[in-house]
């Protein structure tokens, strides 16, 4: 049994959810953080997470599409996003 088990959907919103963290993190350290150095790290540290997040999220979506729009004959596939693998199945009718 899986303990930590995704669905594509899920994925998405945790990709979307982590670019969302990473803005409030942009506006927590533009407000709160003195020295500029530390500002300039901090910023560029949460502008990779956004970066990331996006394009793993971008990634996930081009492979479900790709999944859809495959042959009847294929019933499932995986996907990758952060280094997990997500399954995605063909609901049957």
């Amino acid at each position: 049994m899986d303990l930590f088990s995704l669905n594509a959907e899920t994925a998405k919103n945790i990709g979307l959810g982590s670019m969302g963290g990473s803005v409030l993190g942009w506006l927590f350290v533009l407000k709160f953080v003195k020295s500029l150095v530390t500002k300039i790290l901090m910023l560029a540290l949460f502008a990779g997470i956004a970066v990331l997040s996006f394009t793993q999220r971008d990634a996930l979506s081009i492979c479900a599409a790709k999944f859809e729009v495959r042959e009847s004959s294929l019933q499932d596939t995986s996907c990758t996003f952060f280094g997990q693998e997500i399954s995605l199945s063909k609901i049957q009718p």
